[in-house]
């Protein structure tokens, strides 16, 4: 099947993002990774062209889980495109009947944290651009996630997470220098593991991703809404 959907692209570009009224943040974030993640691997998985492992051509990913744009025709009825043969979704979204049949892509953000850098979560005096004075602050914000490559049989999650470890092998520089990433590693692929839902076995790799970027924001001194508080004795009454 030709590849119809777009090459990976990344929406709005960061600056323009509208102005808070209080402070201001600029740089990626943990959520905007997971749709980089799930997007690239859509991407991907679209066109047989994209997939280097041999078996695992036919793991054609489209929008629906069902035929759609049907049409009728001479030869009889024409889909826009077939069925996904693989599921791609976030780990948090709803996972219908379709993921106990089909080979699915999970991606699963892990905890994040800010961690000191020396010199660097000093406040400083800073101005917004074309904004107001107020002091700016850095902190770097360290997490991961990971992709979990599920599949009716263990040589299919083996496979899958193959495909999905090399593919994002290849494509960590660019998605750190297009978001700005301190860094983005491909840390590992996991032994096969599995797991049991009800009468059925799943079987499952899971792809360990290791991420860090520099958070910035800049706080504008404002008047605050409550400048004192007065105590009555009727407050604790």
């Amino acid at each position: 099947m030709p590849n119809s959907f777009p090459e990976p692209c990344w929406g709005i570009p960061q600056e323009a993002c509208e102005q808070p009224s209080a402070f201001a943040t600029a740089g990626p974030n943990p959520f905007m990774l997971s749709g980089v993640f799930q997007r690239l691997l859509q991407y991907h998985f679209s066109s047989a062209d994209n997939i280097e492992e041999p078996l695992l051509k036919g793991y054609l990913w489209t929008p629906s889980t069902q035929c759609c744009d049907i049409s009728e025709t001479a030869e009889g009825s024409s889909y826009d495109y077939e069925p996904s043969r693989i599921l791609i979704k976030p780990s948090w979204s709803s996972l219908g009947p379709e993921v106990q049949q089909l080979p699915t892509l999970l991606i699963k953000r892990k905890s994040f944290r800010s961690n000191s850098v020396a010199l660097r979560n000093q406040s400083a005096i800073g101005m917004s651009d074309g904004w107001r004075e107020g002091e700016r602050h850095h902190m770097a914000i360290t997490g991961g996630h990971n992709i979990v490559c599920k599949g009716g049989t263990g040589a299919e999650a083996e496979l899958l997470g193959q495909e999905v470890f090399f593919r994002m092998l290849h494509f960590q520089q660019v998605i750190k220098r297009d978001f700005h990433l301190g860094s983005l590693l491909t840390q590992s692929v996991s032994e096969l593991r599995t797991r049991n839902d009800e009468s059925k076995t799943s079987f499952y790799t899971v792809v360990n991703l290791d991420w860090s970027y520099m958070y910035n924001w800049l706080v504008i001194p404002e008047s605050p809404i409550v400048k004192r508080v007065a105590i009555h004795q009727t407050t604790f009454n």
